[in-house]
């Protein structure tokens, strides 16, 4: 991977990925590269790292103490900033002390007017995610733009990605992919360039809305079992926990020491995967000093049994030279052409880099572009960004500012702000009953979702709409009792909608499976511009308003056009939702038509397919089609085969019997047919005669 460093800075020249202004317009603060957050270093901070260790252990009387001796104390304006931000992050949270959003909100504000960069970045979530009831919603998100526009300016992280964001998708700014590039190309080239450089602890998506056993993480006692058959002498289980240990995937988390540990344990049996990967913790100093010529002998066994990582290794070995053996280009296109036929991504992304640059071979643009593709479709991080410049550039491919958005935006969601966020969101939502923290882990969704995260997007929208968390209610409550109970369930779907809209625009199939329950039982609320005549009348309007709806007169050319309040009305308002079966059905249907890119998807698809059957059995939103909803409950059991399917099974069994049901005449029509058949005239005549000679013979045996 270390030849990434080197080939990175050849593969995108730093005039087409920054501003006039050069690197120094969009790279940060120290906190800002760090991650942006009040709890990042800072001169005299060493209250704020006390409270950042104290708020993850749960010590939330500790955190508070350490940020208040922090605002009085610190010698800097920055770091009381800090402080203050962190203190009104405890406030939103209600760690340590009572919830209180107001107060929250002023800490904000207070830290925000002396340019804390995070400060700026809550007070732009606040504006974004609440609506106090009678408040301009418009003034509220232009007040959200404002403040995520200014922590961008200062290289926030979270605020250039919501930037880039909303000018992706045209929120509450206009819709601009160069701007939105622009906001995501810095900092996704310092996220490839540290991908490059290292191997950053991965971090494996978790939805929080599937149930546990659907979730593909490995459990405590198959990790203990993994090492035990490791440590008994199995190369390749050993090779891969090292492997997993080494990366930080599949609950591994990430120690270099215990992968030295059972990589060793494999190399010692002449395993390639695992001399492969020792010859890259020593190349590039994980977890040991940096020496190029103990790895180039670990790449030399490995290259030897046709290991790809070992080709690619040798390959940074030849393009950069060391003590053993003298650079040597073509040796080194040699090995990435070796290593990317046997598919490994690293030497993908390096021999495309080599036909970019003409390094070692003749220069080709249309092979740097193939090869860069098929490292991103292995998830290869730095070859994302190489593509998305290369498609902003029109370099070897079509010109496509859509394409380079979407891929830099991918880069900059595998940053460590990013990845720092979601490991403590999972932390503090996946603890055991008692030590759950809902509040803490919907915080860090909310600043995630807010920067365009779909996972976290869905996550957070999970969180509010099962009521796991009341982090944004309003201080001023409702009434007691059950009333203050529907109160807030309105108040939490209404916020967890925003969300799940969010994360539908993105192709989420089980949130727009929700929003379809939101419309078919009348969740949420919806937005409509507020009528004419509910505003006041302004003087000199009465003439020109019309039943019709119509609020004024057009000039055009010789007659004048009838205007409708729907463009000259800015007035916008949230109602409550009312059942809307049609919605409902347009987004079950989506949902069903979504094609299966991942196994989660496949319970959400089938419910959907599931959903828009039992619409059509009964007629709900559409007209009542009994074949078309038996073909939706087959199309159910294809889609999730190994889901329940006995009650589709009932559903099927109970579809026939309402078929034959319906197949049958009306009792209008069934009395009719049986007056005019003559062969139930004889039948009651029978029957008539049956029971009088019952009741004779009755009477005669008396």
């Amino acid at each position: 991977w270390g030849v990434k460093v080197a080939l990175l800075q050849l593969a995108v020249p730093l005039e087409a990925t920054t501003s006039e202004d050069g690197e120094g317009g969009a790279v940060a603060s120290a906190r800002g590269s760090a991650g942006g957050d009040a709890w990042a270093n800072l001169t005299g901070g060493e209250d704020l790292r006390e409270a950042q260790a104290a708020y993850r252990r749960g010590e939330d009387a500790k955190a508070l103490a350490s940020l208040r001796k922090c605002i009085e104390e610190a010698p800097e304006a920055p770091t009381r900033a800090a402080c203050t931000t962190a203190l009104g992050e405890l406030h939103l949270v209600g760690a340590g002390v009572e919830r209180n959003l107001t107060e929250a909100t002023s800490l904000f504000e207070r830290a925000a007017e002396v340019g804390d960069a995070d400060a700026q970045f809550n007070l732009g979530i606040l504006y974004s995610a609440t609506h106090p009831v009678g408040a301009d919603l418009q003034r509220r998100e232009a007040m959200a733009v404002l403040h995520l526009y200014a922590a961008s300016t200062a290289g926030h992280p979270g605020a250039l990605m919501a930037m880039g964001y909303r000018h992706m998708h045209g929120y509450g700014v206009p819709q601009a992919c160069t701007t939105a590039a622009l906001n995501y190309i810095d900092l996704a080239k310092r996220i490839a360039s540290v991908y490059s450089e290292g191997m950053p602890q991965a971090v494996e998506l978790i939805r929080l809305n599937l149930h546990h056993k659907d979730r593909k993480v490995i459990s405590s006692s198959e990790m203990n079992l993994f090492v035990q058959i490791a440590t008994s002498g199995d190369t390749t289980v050993a090779a891969a926990i090292g492997k997993r240990y080494l990366l930080g995937i599949e609950g591994f988390k990430q120690d270099y020491f215990k992968a030295k540990h059972y990589l060793r344990l494999a190399a010692t049996r002449n395993h390639a995967g695992a001399l492969g990967l020792l010859g890259y913790m020593h190349c590039l100093g994980l977890g040991m000093p940096q020496n190029l010529d103990t790895a180039y002998s670990y790449f030399v066994s490995a290259a030897t049994q046709n290991d790809p990582l070992g080709h690619n290794g040798l390959g940074f070995i030849y393009f950069k030279g060391n003590s053993l053996q003298a650079r040597n280009l073509r040796l080194a296109f040699h090995h990435f052409n070796e290593s990317a036929y046997g598919g490994s991504s690293d030497g993908m992304f390096n021999l495309a880099s080599m036909y970019l640059t003409g390094t070692g071979t003749e220069q080709s643009f249309s092979k740097a572009v193939l090869y860069y593709t098929q490292a991103l479709d292995r998830g290869h991080t730095p070859a994302a960004y190489s593509l998305a410049v290369m498609h902003l550039n029109g370099m070897g491919t079509v010109r496509s500012c859509d394409i380079a958005v979407n891929l830099l935006k991918k880069v900059c969601e595998r940053g460590e702000w990013v990845s720092r966020k979601l490991v403590d969101a999972y932390e503090y939502s996946e603890k055991q009953q008692n030590d759950k923290q809902p509040d803490k882990a919907a915080l860090l969704f909310l600043k995630l979702a807010e920067a365009g995260h779909e996972v976290a997007q869905m996550n957070a929208a999970h969180l509010f709409d099962s009521g796991q968390t009341s982090m944004l209610y309003p201080d001023d409550g409702a009434p007691d009792g059950a009333a203050q109970a529907e109160v807030l369930r309105h108040h939490s779907r209404t916020l967890a909608q925003r969300f799940y809209e969010m994360s539908a625009e993105q192709g989420s199939a089980s949130s727009e499976l929700r929003l379809g329950d939101y419309s078919y039982y009348g969740w949420g609320v919806s937005a409509r511009f507020q009528e004419q005549e509910e505003r006041e009348d302004a003087p000199g309007e009465d003439a020109s308003r019309r039943e019709d709806g119509s609020a004024g007169r057009a000039a055009g050319g010789g007659d004048d056009v009838l205007v409708p309040n729907l463009y000259t009305s800015t007035e916008v308002e949230l109602l409550p939702q009312d059942v809307d079966y049609e919605a409902s059905l347009a987004r079950y249907r989506k949902t069903a038509e979504m094609t299966v890119t991942g196994e989660w998807m496949q319970g959400f698809v089938a419910r959907g397919s599931f959903n828009l059957g039992f619409m059509h059995q009964f007629g709900l939103g559409v007209a009542q089609d009994l074949q078309t909803a038996k073909q939706h409950y087959h199309r159910c059991r294809e889609v999730d085969p190994t889901g329940l399917h006995t009650p589709i099974t009932m559903v099927l069994l109970f579809l026939g019997a309402h078929m034959m049901y319906l197949r049958l005449p009306t009792w209008e029509v069934l009395l009719q047919r049986l007056l005019v058949d003559l062969r139930v005239h004889f039948l009651l005549i029978h029957v008539v005669g049956v029971i009088a000679l019952a009741i004779a013979r009755l009477n005669f045996t008396r």
